[in-house]
This record gives C-alpha cells, structure tokens and sequence, in this order.
C-alpha cells in the first residue's frame, strides 16, 4: 500500500480500479491472518479505516452531504418494556428514524400472532377472544410495518424462543415437551409446529422485512393465552427456556431459521447471540465459533451480538465474540441503561463505546479491541442497533429524552461514518440540535464527559472490590454487598471515591447553570437533570457510610454511633429534596424508590437497621 501511495503522490497514477484492488487485497490479507479476540482486531480495524480513508481520498468512494453510504443495516429500537406500553418518543416514528438515517427499525413482535389452522384447524376457534385477540395483534404488527415503509425504511419484528399457545402445548404436549415439561426443539414435533409458527407469521404479515431472535430470556406479561413451556404455572419471566442442549439447541434453531425464513422465503434473521454466564454464546468465543461455524453463511442471516461481555455495564470488557468466524453481526448498543438512570440524569456513552471505557486501561490488555472504533470497519460488521430507549422494567419514567437522543446520535453517525471521532460528532449535536456555540459546546462536552466518570466512581468503583453491577438499575436500589471492600481493606477509599463522585456532580450541578440554551425547556431539564445526578449519588454516599459503619460495628461491637446518625440524616434530607425536585419540576423524571428490584426490601431496610442504635 505504501507504494502505490508514493506512486500517486509522484503524480504516476495508477488508477482508480488497480488502487481499489490494492487497498481491499492489504485489508483481505490482514483479515485472513486475524486471530478471534485478539490485538490483530484493533489492527485490522486501522487498517480498515485507513483503506476507507484512502479510497476516499482517490475518489473511489464520495463523500457527499450525508456522509459515506450508511452500513448495510443501522436500525433504532424503542423496547416496549413487557406489560408497559410505548414510551412516549419520537423514536417510536419511522419518519424520525429515517430523518435521522436509520434505514430500518425494529419494533412489535410475531409472539401470539398465530392461529395454527394449518397444524390444529379449530383449535382457536372463529370468532373466539383469543383468536381475535391474535388477528389483533397480527393487525397491529402490519400496521407498524407498513409505517415504516411509508417512512423509507425496512421494520423488523422481535420474537421469543419459544413461546406458544396453551392450547397447543396441551395438545401435543406429550410430542414436544420433555419430562419436565420443558419444550424441546429437538423433537420432531416440535420443529414440524416451528416451521408452521414462521410460515403462518409472514403470511399474516407478508410485508415484514424479517425477525429478530431473542432465546435468552422469555416474559409472557403480554401474552395471556401462551407458554414458554409445559408448565403453565411458571414464572412470566424465563431465560434460555429453548436452550434445553447448548449448543445443539441453537443448531436446531438455525437450521430451521435459515431454510424456512431466509432461503424460502428470502426474509432477514437477525439472530441474537445474548445469554447468561460466562460460557455462553453471547460470551464464549469457543461456544460462539462451535454454533456459527456449523452453519453455513447466508445473506439474510446476521448475528446480533452487544458491544460488551454480558449486559450494557461498566466494569464490563469489550465483547471478545465481535468480528469472529464466518457470519456478518450487528453491534448492539443500549442508549438508555437501566443501570445508571435510565436517561433521568446525565450519563454519557459515547465516548466509551466508541473509544473504550476508562476502566479498559485496567481490565483489558494493550492491543485488545476496545471499542467500536475497532471493529466497524471489519468486513465481517453489518451495522449497528441502538435501542434508543427501553430496557428494564419500571421507572424512572422520563419527561424529556435529550440524553438518551445524544447517546443514539452520536453513535449512530459514528456508524454510518467511522472516520469522524467521536468528539467531532458530539459537537455537531451540540451545535445542530441544541443551537449550543463556543464555550457552551465546550462545556456541555464536559459536563457529559465528567457524567461518566461520575457514575463509575459512585455507583460501581475503580478500586477492583468485587461489587453486584445490578445493585441500582432501573428506579430501585438493593442493599449493596460491600463486604469485598471491608475485606481488602478499602472502606476509607471506597468513601473517598464516593466524595469524588459527588463533587463531580457538584461540578456537573454547576456546568449545567452556565450553560446558555436557546429553548428554555432544554435548559431547564439541563439544570434539573444534573441536580437528579447530585442528589441520587449523594444519596448512595450517605448509604455507603451508614452500611459501612454498620457492618464494621457488627463485627466489632463498637459502633460510630455519631457518623451513624449524622449520615442518616443526610440521607434523609436527600430524599426530602428529591422529592421537594420531582414535585417543582415537570421535566423532572420519576425518583427511586428505597427498596430492591421487583419492590423486595432494599436499601431503605438495610438504613433502617441502624437507625435506634
């Protein structure tokens, strides 16, 4: 490559076509020596945005009003969280998505939209609730699709593994379920009623540009009439109820997927990758290889794969099963997190998905792929999916999406044009969307920088204490497990490194008051939105103390009766406050709640302890 640049740069032009060939065949070659999930990754990625850099430059590829073409998907999700409706979004329009240069969206489900009268005739009657109930489902499902088309883009519906009518699995429950009634998809019966499941949803809905495949988990909150296994007594929530084999399970899947969606009927499959555990497919580059490498590549088949090992965290290396085998992926990026506010508060994720987190300086070694900015170039990327908003169960309920829309934007113009950083793109949402100039630029860049820093260090930690990352998600907060930190000696830095957290949500509290918005509903939400921050950390300082001190005078029998109660009643001030905000402001979002997820006792009870010593 270096010759034919020095063969152009002396004015001996070989040619567009011969330079083209030059470029792909360095890139060719580097991909060929690649190994999974190592440093070669971040090299093949430069030397993949350097070929775009230079095809650019010589006028192979242009660059015109809207950047280079956009990757052949970038597609936008707003979750409807199960048993909850829509948030109110803009992102919920296809005509926004497209205005925004998504070219598909994923949104409704093929879940329930089945009558079987081809496998059970009658089993759902004519004119029974529950057939109604389907062809409503089925009704509304069409109508998204054919929004999304009026608006330019192609729409994708998600679907659960496996989830089937009551009545079916009664019926043929002896053929499909195991001994504990967990539906198999290796049985014959079980494939013959799968086929008929995907030939009957896109005969409903013949319109839809393809499915996205969730085995991971299942939840029947909007399904009435269905299962995910032969106990009909189980849970609403289930994960991995299809994957009864490992990977024989997905092998099955597939195998069906890719003859009856994607060659029969030439309809897209994104199948997702994600599971629990550190083994699984989602995690393990060996499960990954072992399932993908059995299946022969297809056009219309794409694996969707999340950006980070296990869930959108902090504290969380970047996905080793990215860019590996033979299959195309998508990379799934989560824009409102459930972890760390849910959009109530600053949290910025741009730089660190792009670029890699700072705590990657830690927990990945040198040459590793840290970001997106590793591997969007790599051949085997299809694009990026950002679910702009969704994710979790239950508040905080927003009022005003800006940081969830700043997240979305910034990396999806990263997606559709990787030889802009990070940085640049940021600006151009402050300057084009928020009308934002010269110092405030600089300083809405930092507020949302320090964001990060701020939630790392006061929800999680940089000192390598082991703590539960799901501590605080959504608008509950469990009693944290500090015992690691009493262990290793760190409880004093551990209350200094909450001190830094607050007083970077001091600064943000500040930064946010100086900043200058043309629309005074943006700057309000700016302000209060900050404050949140503020006071929600803080709250976590008051608990850490409290709960360390707690801990410490169990063990000891001699407790600091006085930081005890001064810290309590910080924490209640703090709520006071909290609520004192919701209640001034209408762009406020919802506040926490002081118990665990699913409303167990949490922190408030663990408080409560200490509070008649």
């Amino acid at each position: 490559m270096k010759k034919q640049f020095e063969l152009y740069s002396a004015g001996k032009k070989i040619g567009k076509e011969k330079l083209f060939a030059s470029v792909i065949q360095t890139a060719t070659v580097a991909m060929i020596k690649r190994k999974p999930a190592s440093k070669t990754q971040t090299v093949l990625g430069g030397i993949c945005r350097f070929c775009l850099i230079l095809l650019v430059a010589f006028g192979c590829l242009g660059i015109g009003g809207s950047g280079i073409a956009s990757p052949e998907f970038l597609l936008d999700m707003t979750h409807r969280n199960p048993g909850e409706g829509y948030p109110r979004s803009q992102f919920v329009d296809p005509q926004f998505l497209a205005q925004r240069g998504y070219n598909g969206q994923v949104i409704g489900s093929i879940g329930g939209i089945q009558t079987f009268d081809e496998l059970a005739p009658g089993l759902i009657a004519e004119g029974s609730a529950e057939r109604e109930w389907a062809l409503q489902r089925a009704a509304e499902l069409r109508g998204r699709v054919q929004a999304a088309h009026a608006a330019g883009i192609r729409c994708f519906a998600g679907t659960d593994m496996i989830l089937l009518p009551k009545k079916l699995i009664a019926k043929f429950r002896a053929d499909i379920c195991d001994a504990q009634g967990r539906i198999d998809i290796g049985r014959p019966k079980t494939k013959e009623i799968f086929r008929a499941l995907l030939r009957e949803s896109f005969a409903r809905v013949p319109e839809l540009d393809g499915i996205v495949v969730r085995t991971g988990e299942v939840y029947l909150q909007d399904f009435p009439y269905h299962a995910a296994s032969g106990n009909f007594t189980d849970s609403k929530r289930q994960g991995g109820s299809a994957i009864l084999h490992g990977e024989r399970s997905h092998l099955e899947l597939l195998k069906i997927f890719r003859e009856e969606v994607c060659e029969k009927l030439n309809k897209i499959v994104i199948y997702r990758t994600w599971s629990f555990g550190t083994g699984s497919f989602h995690e393990s580059t060996n499960y990954y290889l072992k399932v993908t490498d059995a299946i022969p590549p297809h056009p219309n088949l794409i694996f969707s794969v999340k950006h980070q090992k296990g869930d959108f965290h902090q504290l969380t290396v970047f996905n080793p099963t990215l860019m590996i085998g033979k299959h195309r992926q998508i990379i799934e990026v989560q824009c409102q997190r459930e972890a760390y506010g849910k959009g109530a508060h600053p949290y910025y994720i741009g730089d660190g998905v792009i670029n890699g987190w700072e705590e990657y300086a830690w927990l990945m070694k040198p040459g590793d792929a840290r970001g997106l900015r590793d591997v969007v170039t790599n051949p085997l990327c299809a694009g990026v999916w950002t679910w702009s908003r969704g994710g979790g169960w239950e508040g905080p309920v927003l009022q005003n999406e800006l940081w969830c829309d700043l997240n979305a934007y910034v990396i999806a113009e990263f997606a559709k044009n990787p030889m802009r950083t990070e940085e640049e793109i940021f600006n151009d949402y402050a300057q084009t969307k928020l009308n934002f100039s010269g110092e405030d630029v600089k300083k809405f860049r930092e507020l949302n920088l320090l964001s990060a820093k701020a939630v790392l260090r006061g929800q999680l930690t940089t000192l390598g204490a082991k703590i539960n990352v799901w501590w605080a998600r959504d608008h509950f907060f469990d009693e944290p497990d500090l015992s690691d930190f009493i262990n290793k000696g760190l409880v004093e830095k551990a209350l200094a490194e909450k001190a830094e957290s607050v007083a970077l949500w001091q600064r943000i509290e500040r930064i946010a008051h100086e900043i200058h918005a043309a629309d005074p509903n943006t700057q309000e939400y700016i302000e209060v939105s900050a404050t949140y921050g503020r006071i929600k950390y803080e709250i976590i300082q008051q608990a850490w103390t409290i709960l360390f001190a707690g801990r410490i005078g169990e063990k000891s029998g001699q407790y600091d009766r006085e930081k005890i109660h001064t810290a309590i009643a910080r924490y209640d001030q703090l709520w006071s406050e909290w609520r004192t905000l919701a209640k001034k402001h209408l762009c406020c979002a919802t506040i926490y709640l002081d118990v665990g997820f699913d409303h167990r006792p949490g922190l408030g009870a663990a408080i409560d302890r200490y509070r008649k010593l």
